[in-house]
C-alpha cells in the first residue's frame, strides 16, 4: 500500500490540491472507511479535511464509509494523477520513531493473511461438501427408484443425505462468522439478549436497587476483572470486535473489547439505549480516543474501564468544555452512526 505524508498548507477557496486531490483520486477507485484512509494519508489532519470536503459536496459519508460525489469526480477531471512527495528525510525519521507501531501492524497483516487463508480453506471445504451432497442426492434418487420395496435401505440413504446437509449448514455458519468479522458494523456485537452475559449482570447487581448502583458495580467488574489483551490479533485486524460472551468467558479482550463489554452489560442492567453509547472521537487533534458515555439518570459520565480511573472521574460536560471534541462515530445496540 502506498502511504502519503503531508504537511499542512493553506489553499485558495475552491482549490483541489495536495491532500484533497489525492483523497478524491483514492476514492475514485474504491470507497473507503476513515480507518482505511488514515492508513494511506499519514501525518495529516485527515478528520478535519474530510469534514471540510463533505461540506463542499466533494465527498459524502454513508454509514461510516466515504464516497466521492459527482462534484468530486468533476474536480478530478476523470483522470488519476499520481503525486510524488520528496520528503525522504522526514519519512525516515517518522518510520524510525514509529518502529513499534509498524512492528505491530506487520504482525496484524500476517495474521490477516492467516485469516484469509482459513476462510479460503473453509470455503473450499464447503464447496467440497456441496459436491458430496449433490453426489449423495443423485445416488439417493437413483437407488430410491430401484429400491422402492426396500424401505430400510432407503431410510439409510435419507439419513446420509441429512448428515451431509447438516455438515454443509454448519460450514456455511462458520463462513458467515468470518464474513461478519470482516464486514459487520460493531453494533451487531452488542448482544443485549445473550443469556450468558445476562446471568453475569444479574449476579453482579443482585440486591442493588438503583440504576446508578448497578452501573457502578458493572463498571468496577469490567475495570478490575477483565484483563487488557493488548497484543491479541486473532483474525489479523487491528480493530477486531469480539462478542461480549467470548470476552467474558476468556476474562480478557483487546483494548476496545473492554468498552464493548461495558456497553453491553450497562444496557442489560437497564440503562436505556438513548443514555449509553460507545464513542470514537478526536480530542484536541488526536483521533485515537474511545470511551463509553453513560447517564445515570441525572449526570452523564465518560467511562474508561481501566485501573487508574473511577466511575465519576470524568463528567461529560466538564470534559467537553475542557477539550475540543469531534465525534467521529458512535454506536450501541440500536445502531451505528458516523459523526
Amino acid at each position: 500500500m502506498k502511504t502519503f505524508i503531508y504537511t499542512i498548507r493553506k489553499t485558495g477557496e475552491g482549490d483541489i490540491v495536495g491532500l484533497e486531490r489525492d483523497i478524491l483520486h483514492n476514492l475514485t477507485k474504491n470507497s473507503k472507511t476513515y480507518e482505511e484512509l488514515k492508513v494511506t494519508f499519514l501525518g495529516s489532519n485527515l478528520a478535519q479535511v474530510l469534514i471540510d470536503m463533505e461540506k463542499r459536496n466533494l465527498i459524502e459519508n454513508r454509514d461510516g464509509t466515504w464516497f466521492i460525489t459527482k462534484e468530486g469526480q468533476k474536480k478530478t477531471g476523470g483522470k488519476t494523477q499520481i503525486a510524488h512527495y520528496a520528503l525522504v528525510v522526514p519519512a525516515i525519521i517518522f518510520f524510525l520513531l514509529s518502529a513499534h507501531y509498524y512492528s505491530g501492524y506487520t504482525d496484524a497483516i500476517t495474521a490477516n493473511e492467516q485469516l484469509l487463508q482459513e476462510k479460503a480453506d473453509v470455503e473450499a471445504e464447503l464447496a467440497k461438501t456441496f459436491e458430496q451432497k449433490e453426489a449423495a442426492d443423485a445416488e439417493y434418487t437413483a437407488k430410491a427408484a430401484l429400491l422402492t420395496q426396500e424401505e430400510g435401505k432407503t431410510s439409510l440413504l435419507s439419513l446420509s443425505q441429512e448428515e451431509v446437509s447438516s455438515a454443509a449448514d454448519a460450514l456455511q455458519e462458520e463462513v458467515d462468522y468470518f464474513e461478519c468479522l470482516e464486514r459487520c458494523t460493531p453494533d451487531i456485537f452488542v448482544t443485549v439478549d445473550n443469556p450468558y452475559v445476562k446471568a453475569k449482570v444479574d449476579e453482579l447487581t443482585q440486591g442493588l436497587t438503583t440504576l446508578r448502583e448497578k452501573q457502578e458495580a458493572i463498571y468496577e467488574f469490567v475495570r478490575d476483572e477483565i484483563d487488557d489483551d493488548e497484543y491479541l490479533f486473532r483474525t489479523g485486524r487491528l480493530d477486531l470486535w469480539e462478542y461480549p460472551e467470548d470476552i467474558l468467558k476468556r476474562g480478557k479482550g483487546h483494548y476496545e473489547d473492554k468498552f464493548l463489554l461495558l456497553l453491553t452489560m450497562l444496557r442489560i442492567a437497564g440503562t436505556p439505549p438513548e443514555d449509553v453509547r460507545f464513542v470514537r472521537a478526536e480530542v484536541d487533534g488526536d483521533d485515537s480516543w474511545i470511551w463509553v458515555e453513560c447517564s445515570d439518570g441525572n449526570t452523564w459520565w465518560i467511562l474508561d474501564p481501566f485501573e487508574e480511573y473511577t466511575f465519576t472521574d470524568n463528567p461529560k460536560d466538564t470534559f467537553y468544555r475542557q477539550h475540543k471534541v469531534v465525534i467521529l462515530w458512535w454506536f450501541n445496540d440500536i445502531g451505528y452512526r458516523g459523526g
